[in-house]
């Protein structure tokens, strides 16, 4: 007997009792339904947070910035006052200089090192003329800046570029995200020590998507960026320019776990503090997938349920065609292939469960994305909550079956070791 014979003959023993099948399909249907959604909001959450981490930063860099010391020290005593520190009521921050940045180059596992500017905008005004409260930070190499209209600013340009946070759009007078690409802006800069005020005016090139990390930030690229900073320090003693809260340390882009590892380690020698992107948004990503393996514990339950469906099934199943199996039996038909038939029938229950559950979970993954994009996730343009990959479906589909066959085990042994003789007297 071939496999394709065992699997016509499977097929059509299934259908024997067709609602007996169609019940056990469905409770497999539940299960398969209820892990596939909620692997679709892992993958959907996921990649939304893919997304924000590579706005923020590379998974190859790591930001860098002097030791905070809090107000109690490791014994839980308090500390003293350190007069050559910069302190705040939270804590003492030291300032970064050329000196630091030459050091931390000299770092293993450090390629290169970037400073990440403070400055300082007064406000900035559109085409109505308003003036608004702007905030904006500068950006680094090989960074995915994620828009939804636009492009990205150009770092190797001298002319003035921005990437505008959403929120500004209908603030600054534009009717659509796709008008305001190409008009300029006017931003107003002044001198810490003087006040002097100074009009810069920058191109917007591009228009962010709404960022749960970064939300109102707009991204200025270098040249606009020295600009207003040079400004800033108008008046400033040598001593007081070129000092920086953080640096960006650039590491291989293949760098492992191990190595980020190593290079803090380093950095908390030579008395700096080192953060990758993921460090910072670690946590959020560890909440959602503790609850979606919350819920993909009851898709596990409802398996399991399903478990003891196929197999009361599958031994109906043999107790109905206990003569035929001893006819098969009589015949020739080895202990193995009865097996097999049988193994097969569960495997094929837990295979159209599972492809039902993965397909009605796609249609209501879909009508779910479509009702949040115009609802509670409405302005979060480029967030789909719900996301489906060919692997992981391929991957539940496969265990599913596994799991149908290892419940279909038991039954399989039962009708394997019929006697045919005592199997054909069987009323």
């Amino acid at each position: 007997m071939k496999f394709s014979d065992i699997l016509k003959s499977a097929s059509s023993n299934l259908m024997r009792n067709k609602g007996r099948t169609i019940l056990t399909i469905i409770a497999i249907f539940i299960g398969a339904f209820t892990i596939s959604l909620t692997t679709g909001v892992n993958i959907g959450v996921n990649d939304y947070i893919d997304k924000q981490v590579n706005n923020v930063g590379a998974d190859s860099q790591i930001i860098i910035q002097p030791k905070v010391s809090g107000s109690f020290g490791e014994d839980g005593e308090p500390q003293k006052y350190d007069a050559d520190k910069k302190t705040s009521t939270m804590s003492q921050m030291k300032q970064l200089d050329s000196n630091d940045i030459e050091k931390i180059k000299k770092i293993k596992g450090i390629n290169k090192v970037s400073p990440l500017k403070s400055f300082t905008i007064n406000y900035i005004s559109g085409v109505n003329k308003e003036k608004y409260v702007f905030s904006a930070s500068e950006t680094v190499d090989d960074l995915k800046i994620d828009l939804e209209t636009g492009k990205e600013i150009n770092q190797k340009s001298s002319d003035f570029e921005v990437n505008l946070a959403p929120e500004y759009v209908k603030a600054l007078g534009f009717k659509s995200k796709k008008e305001a690409i190409g008009k300029n802006i006017k931003i107003a800069v002044s001198s810490s020590v003087t006040q002097k005020e100074t009009i810069l005016e920058a191109k917007i090139v591009g228009i962010r998507n709404a960022s749960l990390i970064q939300g109102g930030m707009s991204i200025l690229n270098s040249a606009l960026v020295n600009e207003i900073t040079k400004i800033n320090e108008e008046g400033l003693p040598e001593s007081m320019t070129g000092q920086y809260g953080a640096v960006i340390g650039e590491m291989n882009k293949d760098v492992t776990a191990d190595e980020i590892k190593d290079v803090k380690e380093r950095l908390d020698k030579a008395g700096y503090a080192g953060q990758t992107v993921e460090d910072q948004i670690g946590m959020i990503r560890n909440v959602i997938n503790a609850i979606t393996s919350v819920l993909t514990m009851f898709g596990a339950i409802a398996l399991l349920a399903a478990s003891f469906g196929i197999i009361n099934t599958l031994y109906m199943s043999v107790q109905e065609r206990t003569r035929e199996i001893g006819l098969m039996k009589a015949m020739g038909l080895g202990s193995g292939k009865v097996f097999t038939i049988f193994s097969v029938e569960a495997a094929l229950i837990g295979f159209l469960g599972s492809l039902l559950g993965i397909l009605g979970a796609i249609g209501a993954g879909a009508l779910i994305n479509q009702i949040a994009a115009d609802s509670f996730l409405k302005s979060l343009t480029g967030f789909t909550l719900i996301q489906f990959s060919p692997t992981s479906s391929a991957v539940i589909i496969l265990v599913i079956m596994g799991i149908a066959f290892l419940a279909g085990t038991l039954p399989a042994r039962r009708a394997a070791k019929l006697d045919p003789i005592e199997s054909l007297r069987y009323e």
